[in-house]
């Protein structure tokens, strides 16, 4: 049940498609400078609102399905995603619980009973919100860059974590650092990508009931 719940937010590019005007990219370098500069944007990031596109492949069915919605973050773990086009769908994530609301329905799961799923939590969040920092040594990364674009590929090395991400890419905007796109593979060829638009920081509040799970 866990692996469905997640399905939507898992199942946050190098390809001609995903990288700006078809945009090459190239090794990243100096390294360091990159990542001592997003560890300073992370910390003065408390909360982040936009719009979002997501974009899902099955291989097997060969077709691309489009949804579109809302993504709120506050600092502490509270993830709001809130699916208005084509069927309204929501996930929230406060703390160490998650909430779907589905066709009217809600359904909430206690993440602190397994541990693989508080991996997935603290990876996806630090995806989506560009606070890469957080990721503890167990992934393996590639960095490359375009004009625009500073571009992170992420492959978890837990065989768990790899029964439901492949890899993860996320492309960063280099006038601030913030996500503009988030791939994540469920296998080579099956994946979802989200594209951020329309971003607000700094807005919301811990205590906002956006986040509110009963």
């Amino acid at each position: 049940m866990v692996k469905h719940v997640f399905l939507p937010l898992l199942v946050f590019l190098l390809t001609a498609t995903g990288l700006d005007a078809q945009q090459e990219a190239s090794p990243l370098s100096p390294l360091a400078a990159f990542q001592e500069r997003l560890k300073k944007e992370a910390a003065s990031m408390t909360s982040i609102e936009s719009d979002f596109v997501q974009e899902k492949y099955m291989d097997v069915f060969q077709e691309k399905i489009l949804s579109k919605g809302r993504f709120y973050y506050v600092q502490g773990d509270r993830i709001r995603m809130e699916y208005t086009e084509p069927v309204p769908y929501l996930i929230v994530i406060n703390g160490g619980k998650l909430k779907v609301v589905s066709e009217g329905k809600s359904t909430v799961v206690d993440l602190h009973a397994n541990r693989m799923m508080q991996e997935m939590k603290m990876m996806v969040s630090a995806c989506m919100t560009g606070d890469l920092n957080r990721l503890s040594g167990a992934y393996q990364w590639e960095y490359s860059e375009t004009p625009s674009l500073y571009v992170v590929v992420i492959r978890p090395l837990s065989k768990s974590i790899q029964a439901y991400i492949h890899e993860m890419t996320v492309s960063l905007d280099k006038r601030d650092l913030s996500v503009k796109t988030l791939r994540l593979s469920e296998t080579a060829k099956d994946y979802t990508e989200y594209r951020f638009t329309n971003k607000k920081n700094n807005t919301l509040a811990s205590d906002d009931e956006t986040f509110a799970i009963p």
